[in-house]
Formats: structure tokens, C-alpha cells, sequence
């Protein structure tokens, strides 16, 4: 979330590029996403952008962060919007970042409020989407887009040129601003992945968090450096991206207790075309 707290625009423009007419406006506003109610439950969003013009208040986007379907958003997203649309007096929309394919389409499925004409459908942002930043220049000038594209490509074909485009993006801005864009691109990868990107980001002097999460997700990572859970992330992530790993190369690479030799498949899992390259 941190990519839409610390560039605000960033939610409006995915919208624009779902359909959603945005109206003119000469600010954007991070606002609450507590929805209280007249009982104990609390709606609380992950976050709000809000648009003014001249003060007022003319659109507002929820933005929430999926990594898994939660069938209890098809009762507290339209809380949420309604809620919301009354306290601000404008119009809300609702957008849903998922790097899933699959719960993405769960997503999109529309949610039956009852009364005839309202129905909500939330505007799904996922890999197909969100472009693939190639251009390490322009990464620079975007860098929320970036991380967001290394985060939606992570599980498919464009995988290798995102993450390296965000690897680069990392090693040629000052030191002081890559903590944020580590922070939210590794907690927001696979698991797999981000234990073989965690590695590139050590060996680019990007290896301290600031977070308390990624600081326990480093951790973590050393505790897997052991060779039966390096070997087996090595599977996970080539079968992540969609590679076929064959019964011999599973062998080979379960069964090898060579630590420099994991280390090296562990980072050419992320940018292998194809998984007999590992072994070239």
C-alpha cells in the first residue's frame, strides 16, 4: 500500500485506464479508511485517495490489496463505498490490486446487492493491466509503477525483464530511497520469488529494511538458506513463473548440497527462460 500512500496519483490513473471518467480537480487527498458503524464491527479500508477541486470533494478511490480470494469482501467492500460516499459526498470507486490470475477473475465477478440496478463490480487491477516497465529511465521517473510492475509480472511470462528492471531501477537511485520500494515489492512478491530476489538485493547493497515485516522476512530467508529449503524454493519459483521442472532436474536440484551451486540456481530461477539453463 505504501505505493499508493506515497504517490496518490498513482490510483486515479489506474482507474482512468479502467473506464472511470476522472473529474477535474487541483488536489488529492490521502483521507481515513475507517468506516465506522452504529455497531462494534469496524470497516476499515487498506486505503482512500480523494480528489478536490477548489476543496471539494469530486471522486474517491478505495484502493485494497488482495493476495487471496476473502469471500467477507463481497459484505465489506460495498460498506465501504457506501459509507464512505456519504461522508464525502461524491463519488466512489473501488479498485482491487491482485497479482493473482486466478483470484483476479473471482474478483470480477459481480457482487448482487439486491435492489434491481445495484450491483458492484469491482475494477480489478492485475497483470494484464499494469504495464511492463522495461526502460530503467523511465523507471526512475515512476518508480511506484515499477515496483508495482515487477509485483503483477512476478507470476508470468514477463517476469525476468520486470524484476530486472526493478533490480536496476534499485541499484542507480540513492540508497536513501530504496528501503520503501524494497519494503513493498518484496512483501508483495511470492514467497518463492522473493527469497531469490531477496539475494540479488544483498549482492546490490539494498539488503536493509526498514520495516519490522521485511526485517523478519530477512530473517526468515537466512533460516531457509539451509540446502533442503534453498533446493526446494528453487523448484517453487521456476514452477511459479510457469517452467516445467522435470523429474531429473528435481532430482538434480533436491539432491545437491552445494551451497554456492544452490545459491547461483536460486538466482537464476528468476530470469531462466527455460529451467535447463540453470544447469548451462
Amino acid at each position: 500500500m505504501d505505493l499508493f500512500r506515497n504517490h496518490p496519483l498513482l490510483a486515479p490513473t489506474l482507474a482512468s485506464a479502467h473506464g472511470v471518467v476522472i473529474p477535474s480537480y487541483d488536489q488529492v487527498c490521502l483521507e481515513s479508511g475507517d468506516f465506522p458503524d452504529v455497531k462494534p464491527t469496524e470497516y476499515r479500508a487498506d486505503t482512500v485517495m480523494v480528489l478536490r477541486l477548489r476543496k471539494k470533494a469530486e471522486l474517491a478511490v478505495i484502493v485494497e490489496v488482495q493476495l487471496r480470494h476473502d469471500p467477507r469482501k463481497e459484505w465489506s467492500w460495498p460498506v465501504y463505498m457506501t459509507t464512505l460516499r456519504a461522508r464525502m459526498k461524491c463519488p466512489v470507486v473501488l479498485l482491487v490490486a491482485c497479482p493473482c490470475p486466478v483470484t483476479t477473475k473471482r474478483y470480477r465477478e459481480p457482487i448482487l446487492l439486491g435492489h434491481p440496478g445495484m450491483t458492484l463490480v469491482p475494477i480489478m487491477v492485475g497483470p494484464e493491466s499494469v504495464p511492463v516497465v522495461t526502460d530503467v529511465a523511465e523507471a526512475l521517473k515512476q518508480p511506484e509503477l515499477t515496483t508495482l510492475s515487477a509485483i503483477m509480472h512476478s507470476q508470468t511470462s514477463n517476469a525476468a525483464v520486470a524484476l530486472e528492471t526493478f533490480r536496476q531501477m534499485l541499484s542507480s537511485m540513492p540508497a536513501d530511497q530504496r528501503p520503501v520500494y524494497c519494503d513493498a515489492a518484496l512483501g508483495g512478491l511470492p514467497y518463492e520469488v522473493s527469497i531469490a530476489f531477496w539475494r540479488e538485493l544483498m549482492s546490490a547493497g539494498t539488503q536493509k529494511f526498514k520495516s519490522p515485516i521485511m526485517q523478519e522476512f530477512q530473517a526468515e530467508c537466512v533460516a531457509k538458506g539451509m540446502a533442503k529449503g534453498e533446493a526446494e524454493s528453487i523448484v517453487k519459483v521456476l514452477r511459479s513463473r510457469g517452467l516445467e521442472v522435470t523429474a531429473d532436474a528435481e532430482h538434480r536440484i533436491l539432491n545437491c548440497d552445494d551451497a554456492e551451486q544452490l545459491d547461483s540456481w536460486l538466482t537464476g530461477a528468476i530470469t531462466v527462460s527455460h529451467t535447463d539453463e540453470l544447469f548451462d
